[in-house]
């Protein structure tokens, strides 16, 4: 990573087709922050719904152990 902020980066180039590609470069950098941010998002959504399925069906045995030791209690 540069020690140079992009504008002054920029500043530093000599020719409009270094400007040109510095700009391409920064670019693609953008897109691949864009993407990466994307699938960390995607990863967590999913970690989050399969947190949440899975405290439903604890949630549905431990109400299903309680029937049962209901049931065994009056007997």
């Amino acid at each position: 990573m540069h020690a140079f902020p992009p504008i002054l980066l920029l500043a530093q180039a000599v020719s409009p087709e270094d400007i040109t590609r510095e700009m391409v470069r920064l670019q693609r950098n953008f897109e691949f922050l864009s993407y990466g941010l994307i699938v960390a998002w995607l990863v967590l959504v999913v970690y989050v719904l399969m947190m949440v399925s899975r405290e439903r069906r604890l949630k549905r045995e431990v109400a299903s152990l309680k029937a049962i030791l209901e049931e065994r209690q009056k007997k």
